[in-house]
């Protein structure tokens, strides 16, 4: 089950990171870009100084909860949809002057069109996975008139 929740994780960006490793205990040494896990809800990373914890938006058993109920794909909808909600708009301020200095930030339409987009991806490979969109593609040909096909 839990790389069931690694894949899920994978899909929703939830850490974002290139990839999980399970292990019984933390190595002394980890690469960059991986997300270590003992099994026990927690995932750490590697650098320099040593090793911190991420920050999850879900938990592993509300995720191994929603693959068992859903499937994978439909975990990850769902869960993005959680995060949709959660969004809070004063967190998106679109951009600031200070005196010589410029920032702009994403804006809450950029982050909502990220996660639609997400979305619509996710749900475009389920629906393959389920066989309503095979991407199958046909070549059709008019009913016969006087006799004779015509083909388009």
């Amino acid at each position: 089950m839990i790389p069931d929740v690694f894949e899920v994780r994978r899909l929703i960006g939830d850490p974002v990171t290139s990839d999980f490793t399970l292990v019984e205990e933390l190595p002394d040494y980890a690469l960059q870009n991986t997300a270590y896990t003992t099994g026990n809800g927690e995932y750490h990373y590697y650098d320099r100084l040593g090793w911190h914890l991420y920050t999850l938006k879900f938990g592993d058993a509300y995720i191994k909860i929603l693959v068992e109920k859903l499937g994978k794909l439909g975990a990850a909808v769902k869960l993005i949809n959680n995060l949709i909600a959660q969004i809070d708009p004063t967190d998106y301020i679109n951009s600031g002057n200070a005196g010589g200095q410029s920032m702009s930030f994403p804006s809450l339409q950029d982050v909502m069109d990220y996660y639609n987009t997400l979305k619509e991806n996710l749900l475009e490979e389920q629906a393959a996975e389920n066989g309503t969109n095979s991407g199958l593609m046909m070549r059709t040909k008019k009913r016969p008139i006087g006799g004779v096909l015509e083909y388009e």
